[in-house]
């Protein structure tokens, strides 16, 4: 990597950067709210999440087919097309999002049942659930307005959009779950009403925003029509992605499920890992403005070779990221459940978690590289072999067996399942060497 390449990264990332960072620093201080509650209750947190990762998963994918227009779009000055393709972009993921709300609403019991049985993580789940799905609709419209603005290079707005959206969300989850400024203690419905209220302010500032004279994007102007082929490949490019997005999703509900099904007890212990391999690693998963302008911008003109040298650095910062800041981790280890009130085994077991995602984190890195360097050349195709069926066949698969064939303790189950995304790496690299990223869509 050249000193410019690292000035430019940093340059375009820092925003996104920051937002993930509030977004993964709020998200641990919620786990940490609900575990002065019970351990039982980031269980139950954990369950009703899935929800939300299933929905995410699928906004991602009607999203990124979206995106991956617009950033090229863009990069080729044909602005009102740009504008045109969000509008249908808010209208599909408000439908979408709408619907998966009530139903998650309506079948919540049923759906927490699927992972535990314990009445206590039920009862958790199931209060938190009916109040946390009508938040999802609001997350998949912030998902299409945010991510616009970072594709193009604008990651500023997706910074203070989300950090308004984070400190709402903390504030109240603050004031409501403990009972402060007159409030009654609302135990985890405090919790998921908090994150309600956080996604409706974001929304509102990204449409206030939206709304002005001088905005780059006008939600609510008509604008030039899209022909019926580049509606068409718009499409074509997002139905990969949903389809994508569904299976991986649904290969890690499985996975979860399965998990509990080993033991219900360490569920908890999944959740705290997971939300600081996203708060340490940062860096890395906030690279979606550098992929747009670095690779996608290049790809709408035609310029292919700027294109490989953005995509080899891109792939070059995520190596050290991860060497870096996975040694930080790995140092902490042994204090992090502390501060999520976990004790005795399920702390003992956290900590070998926490180090074995730090060691394998490389790989998890790479992975989310390669898909946002694929997705932006709209080699959705791709993207589903490696990540959609790969997740179905091998994560899956291998929790099938080390969870009901061959049951291993806890931790070496997840060890087991988490080790095949070097696996994955492998295949990313012999796909991004063969080139089938670099396509000009625009």
């Amino acid at each position: 990597m050249s000193k410019n390449f690292v000035k430019t990264y940093f340059r375009l990332t820092l925003p996104a950067i920051i937002a993930q960072l509030v977004v993964y620093v709020v998200d641990n201080l919620n786990v940490a709210i609900l575990g002065t509650l019970s351990e039982k209750a980031i269980s139950g947190y954990t369950i009703a999440n899935q929800s939300y990762d299933i929905f995410l998963m699928l906004a991602l994918g009607l999203s990124g087919g979206f995106h991956v227009y617009i950033s090229q779009l863009y990069g080729n000055n044909e602005r009102k097309k740009c504008n045109r393709v969000l509008q249908l972009g808010i209208v599909v993921c408000t439908i979408i999002g709408f619907l998966y709300s009530l139903s998650i609403f309506t079948f919540s019991e049923s759906f927490i049942r699927i992972f535990v049985q314990d009445a206590e993580r039920v009862s958790y789940g199931v209060r938190y659930l009916r109040i946390f799905a009508f938040s999802l609709m609001f997350y998949g419209m912030n998902l299409m307005l945010s991510g616009t603005y970072t594709i193009i290079g604008h990651a500023v707005v997706s910074m203070y959009s989300g950090m308004i959206n984070c400190l709402v969300s903390l504030f109240f989850s603050y004031v409501l779950v403990f009972g402060k400024l007159g409030f009654k203690p609302m135990s985890v419905e405090g919790a998921a009403t908090a994150i309600l209220l956080g996604r409706v302010a974001e929304f509102i500032f990204l449409t206030v925003l939206m709304l002005r004279k001088d905005s780059t994007f006008k939600l609510f102007t008509r604008g030039e029509k899209l022909e019926k082929d580049v509606l068409a490949r718009v499409l074509k490019t997002a139905g990969p992605l949903v389809i994508n997005e569904t299976c991986y999703a649904f290969a890690f509900f499985m996975i979860v499920r399965n998990l509990s099904h080993l033991d219900e007890q360490y569920i908890s212990c999944y959740t705290v890992t997971n939300n600081c391999n996203k708060l340490f690693f940062v860096a890395s998963y906030g690279l979606s403005p550098a992929v747009g302008r670095l690779i996608g911008r290049n790809l709408g003109r035609g310029k292919f070779e700027e294109a490989r040298r953005g995509g080899n650095d891109i792939l070059w910062m995520n190596f050290w990221v991860h060497l870096i800041f996975g040694a930080v981790m790995a140092a902490l280890s042994r204090w992090i459940p502390g501060f999520f009130s976990l004790e005795g085994d399920i702390a003992s077991v956290c900590t070998k978690m926490l180090i074995s995602k730090a060691l394998l984190g490389f790989f998890a890195g790479y992975s989310n590289a390669f898909y946002n360097i694929f997705r932006i050349g709209g080699s959705t195709r791709y993207i589903f072999l490696f990540d959609g069926l790969f997740s179905l066949v091998f994560p899956m698969g291998i929790s099938f067996l080390v969870c009901f064939i061959f049951p291993l303790p806890f931790f070496w189950a997840y060890f087991c399942i988490d080790a095949m995304n070097i696996l994955k790496t492998a295949i990313c690299f012999h796909l991004y060497n063969k080139e089938v990223w670099i396509n000009q869509l625009a």
